[in-house]
This record gives C-alpha cells, structure tokens and sequence, in this order.
C-alpha cells in the first residue's frame, strides 16, 4: 500500500465501529520483510477479527506457515460495512493486518470456510480486494484464491469463486501445497499449470475447474474429471497424531477483547459418539487424543508467552477424553495458585455428570451447558443419542449441588419424525428441572432453553431428509409459547431465516453460486449477525438465479439419488451413511467407537487413523 493510501486509512478509522480490528500489532504477532520470501500468503476469515481471532485453525496455520523461512503469511478479516463503504469510496484495497498489503498482491488468498453464512463475506472480501469473483475470469496477475475449513466438505455453491480447494486437516494439506507452490513460482509455471499440479499431486486437492457436472442415472448430477490423472474423488487430509501436530506456543495476543479470549487446548479431534445429525462427529472421524503430558507443558509454555486467564479443554466432546479428571486435576495443580481457571465446552449428559462434584471445583461456575438435543427416548433413539431424561434431571440436581445456578440446555426442533408430543416434552423438561432443589435447597435462577432448527447436513446418516419450512417451525414454536412455562425458563429459537440460507448452501449444487453471485450484488453480507440478515433479499436472489428453494431443501432425497457432495469423502462411507439411515428410521442404535465391546462398526475410515477399525 503507499504510503497516500495508509494515510486515507488512518484518517478514516477514529469514524469506524471498533477500529481496533484494523490496527495490527499485536503481541507475537509474525512480521517479514517482504523482499526476503519466495512465497506469501494471507489468510482470510470472512468475519469481523474478535470472531476470526477466536478460531483456533487460523491461528495454527497463521504461526505453522510462519515456520518457514521461505514463507510469509500474513491475516485479513471482513471489514465490518462502515469501513467497508469507506474503503470503496476512498479507493483503498482490503489490506493484510500486519504489513498493510493489498490482498491481490499475494501469491495465495486463503479462505477459512467455517459455516455457510461466511459465504456472501468471501465474494465481499474478494470485491474489495480487486480479485475477480470467478476463477475464470483471473488472470496470471492476480492470487490463487484457496479455501479449507467446513466448507470445503461441500464445495460446490463456491466452486465458480474459489480456484482450490483444501478440505480436511489444514496442519496436512496447507505446508505440503506452499511447498510445491513454491517450486512451481520457481520454474515460472502459470495458473493453469499449477493447479493442475497440485490436483495431480495431493489426493485432498479439488480444483473445481478441472471437472465438469454432468446428469446422473438415478437425479442429481455428478462430477467427472476433465483431464487425465485427476482423481474422481478427493479425500480430505487428516492428521495421523494430535501429540505430533503444530501447536503455536506463542500464539498472537488480540488487540481487542474476542469472543473466546483464552488459551485454547485442544485435548481431542474427532468424537466416538455417533450422533447421527451431527456433520462434526461423522467427518472429523476417528477421534486423535493428546496425551496429558502434552497439555501440560503446552498449557505451561503457552501461558507464559500470552498471560492469559483462563484455559479451554477444546474437543467435539471434551467430556469423552478418557483421563479428563486427571487432566483438569494437573491443569489445577499448576495454575490455581496463578488464578488462571479452567473451562469446559460442555458436559456430557450421562452417567458421567455424576463426576461433577470432582470437576465442577476446578471449572468456573458462569453456568452449565446441556446437549440433550431432544426431550423424548424415542427421537434420542433415532438420533443415536444415548442418554435418557433420568441422567439430565440426576445431572441438573448434581449442578446445583456444586454451585451451578444458571443451567442451558440446547434443543433441535424439526427433526424426521417429530411430533407435537415431542416438541411439548421439551417445555415440560425444562419445567422439571425448574422445580428441582439442590441439597442446599435451592432451585436454578435460570433455564435457558436454546431451541434451533434442524438442518440436515451432508455426510451424515440424514443427508437425504428434507428440512422442515418455516410453516412447520413456527407452529412447534406457537406449541411451546402456549404451554405458558415458568418465568424461570427462558425460551431461545434460533433464527429461522439463517437456518433457510444455512441450509440451502450446505445442501447446494454448483447451481448455487448464481444464488450467491446475486445475495452479495444485492448488498447481503455478515448473514449470520442478525441485524444484518435480509431473508426477502435472499430469497429475490435464489428466484432471480432460477432455483426452486423448496426443491432444494424441503423434499426428501432419493437413497440413489448422487449428491452435490458425493465427489468428497471425509471418511465415512455412504453405505455406512445409508445403514445409519436406516436404523434411525427402525429406531435401532449404533453403539459409539471405543465402548468396549472390541466390535467395529465398519463406517469407512482410514484404519490408519482409527484404532477400532476392524
């Protein structure tokens, strides 16, 4: 940037909401002399910074590339639209954070694809970086523009914005593709070779524009190869041992206050249970632990280098890891006495919770938060959630006892299968615990039930279930209203409108990105902050691009139907998908991975990876 346009820059942040998330240089913050790399890229999470500088990935990645002395990475976040409008109209290009960098001026643009309404962010940052919003159109000028994360499990509604695609574990895939990035930069190849290369090269590389979607036997369309030696299917990257992966241990310090202003460990990837809704649990499959000793000298090392306060056991599951008392007690011993606490996501709500007493002393008391999902035996049995009301009310009753007064249980409504009586068993459990009391005699201060609508994701056993309409949600919504429940429980729905955008990019085809293409030229961006959602704009855009919204996300899929994810596969595999499938409709559950039972079952992982393969 020159040194006239950083001047317009600061002149323009003292009028912005939060300049704070501009500034830069914050404590270990990584910055390079340009001149000395061979390869710079800069990595874009399509939100404000105190949301992207919350996300563990970017910073793994942000410090691994870093690593290399070759190699310069640098971060860029979405400007919120204040600072967005000022940028277009003053003529400044959407910058990196550290060095002040025009994005179109890096060898690699790479995107964080964390959920779907990130995706009208990606063409904005895009936009305003100067970058064309379709691969087609780019030149030997400008970046390759890369994504991982989520989205990059279900590509396709990107595919006409995004040149490479990297599903699966970034710590992998990432290092490798810079590597032969490098050499290629080296021997002068152009775009066209490159990603070519890369996609002949790696087996978790999906170069859109290399394949084409043609009609298939049974519906849908499949995706074939255009050129030989690129794989039919691409299989995402996955860290063999989380002791042996990259962890920074001098991670960047925030500038501002974030979301999650902690030390984040992540104690374990993956999650054993097999709850059959959850895209998470099927495509972060098997579950990689980190031993205690290794957490402890991270925790140790880490918070000598960011002073930090408290400490965050990360997983799918944390509950789940086998030695977590051990764990939290070791954790206890070294920082109590430095007042730095310990959190937990979640706990699990089966005979585990009877633990809480040993855990919740070491565990700061802001509140419990419960996952029982649904309030009746028989949606757990279809959902494979292997719980029953009797553990949550025992597990309620033990928080109160160990100080907890504020308890949150999360809910789906909208599920295959459900029924009014469904949908009232969860008012009148949330009533339940209401009314328990503790030994001490008192009751909860509050029960916030968190009520979101079910969206049938890919690569999972209900991939084929169509979504319920806003119709049907608001009448389960106008069900529990009218039960008239107790001041004490608090009723929370999910906002329905990002469930309808959420849900018809997770489940889109390449049709899709004219849907997209259309909600940024309107103007739609930060989807998921709900001040800024514009539902009727997106729906103008879905019928402007020529797509039955209903037909794609309302109707039941055809088991023979192919997919527009089919091409992907994170590790289950679709006869897996369709067996579960199956059993949620008998209402048959699946024992979890590791119950000790010594039987596999047989979902298609990478044996290499899973220690109860068979």
């Amino acid at each position: 940037m020159t040194e006239e346009l950083e001047k317009k820059l600061r002149s323009l942040l003292p009028f912005v909401r939060m300049p704070g998330r501009y500034v830069g240089g914050e404590w270990n913050a990584v910055v390079k002399d340009p001149s000395s790399l061979e390869l710079r890229t800069v990595l874009c999470y399509p939100d404000v910074y105190e949301v992207g500088m919350s996300h563990l990935g970017l910073i793994i990645l942000y410090h691994l590339l870093n690593e290399a002395p070759w190699h310069g990475a640098e971060r860029a976040f979405a400007p919120w639209p204040d600072l967005a409008e000022a940028l277009q109209r003053e003529g400044i290009p959407l910058h990196s954070l550290e060095t002040k960098t025009p994005l179109r001026e890096f060898d690699v643009v790479g995107f964080s694809l964390q959920h779907e309404l990130l995706y009208t962010n990606v063409l904005g940052m895009l936009s305003l970086a100067n970058i064309p919003l379709r691969s087609a159109e780019r030149t030997e000028q400008d970046p390759l523009v890369i994504a991982g994360g989520c989205g990059a499990l279900t590509p396709e509604p990107l595919a006409e914005a995004i040149d490479l695609f990297l599903p699966g574990d970034g710590e992998e895939a990432l290092p490798a593709v810079s590597e032969l990035l490098r050499r290629l930069k080296r021997d002068g190849a152009g775009r066209e070779d490159t990603l070519l290369e890369v996609a002949r090269t790696f087996p978790f590389a999906y170069v859109p524009a290399l394949y084409r979607a043609v009609p298939a036997a049974h519906g849908g369309e499949r995706l074939e190869p255009l050129v030989d030696g690129v794989p039919p299917f691409v299989v995402p990257a996955a860290v063999l041992s989380l002791d042996e992966a990259y962890v920074p241990r001098a991670p960047v310090v925030p500038a501002i206050r974030v979301v999650h202003d902690r030390i984040c460990l992540e104690i374990a990837r993956g999650c054993a249970r097999g709850c059959r809704f959850c895209n998470a649990g099927m495509t972060k499959r098997p579950v990689r632990r980190r031993s205690i000793e290794k957490l402890t000298e991270l925790a140790e090392e880490i918070y000598r280098n960011t002073g930090c306060d408290e400490i965050s056991l990360m997983s799918l599951s944390s509950s789940d890891y086998p030695q977590l008392e051990e764990l939290m007690n070791a954790l206890n011993e070294r920082f109590q006495h430095r007042r730095v606490g310990l959190s937990l996501p979640s706990l699990r709500v089966d005979h585990q919770i009877m633990h809480l007493p040993g855990l919740s002393s070491k565990v700061r008391k802001s509140g419990l938060t419960l996952a029982p999902e649904v309030a009746t035996d028989r949606l757990r049995r279809m959902i494979n959630k292997e719980i029953t009301n009797a553990d949550l009310i025992a597990g309620a009753r033990e928080a109160l006892d160990n100080g907890f007064r504020v308890i949150k249980l999360y809910f789906m409504i909208g599920l295959p299968g459900e029924t009014a009586d469904d949908v009232r068993a969860i008012g009148n459990l949330a009533c339940e615990i209401a009314r328990l009391r503790g030994t001490n005699n008192r009751k909860a201060t509050k029960i916030n039930v968190s009520l979101s609508t079910f969206i049938p994701k890919p690569h999972t056993p209900f991939q084929w279930c169509a979504m319920a309409s806003e119709e049907e949600v608001r009448d389960k919504r106008e069900l529990l209203y009218a039960m008239k429940l107790p001041r004490t429980v608090r009723l929370k729905f999910h906002d329905y409108r990002m469930s309808f955008v959420e849900g018809i990019l997770a489940r889109g085809s390449r049709r899709l990105f004219g849907a997209l293409l259309e909600a940024h030229r309107r103007g739609c961006s930060f989807d998921a902050w709900t001040e800024r959602i514009d539902i009727e704009t997106w729906r103008e855009a879905i019928a402007a691009a020529g797509i039955d919204a209903a037909h794609e996300l309302h109707r039941e899929r055809s088991l023979d139907e192919t997919l527009p994810w089919d091409h992907v596969s994170p590790g289950p595999s679709k006869e897996f998908l369709l067996r579960e499938w199956e059993h949620a409709r008998s209402g048959r559950g699946t024992p979890f991975c590791g119950n000790g039972a010594g039987k596999c079952n047989l979902c298609g992982v990478d044996p290499r990876l899973c220690e109860h393969s068979g």
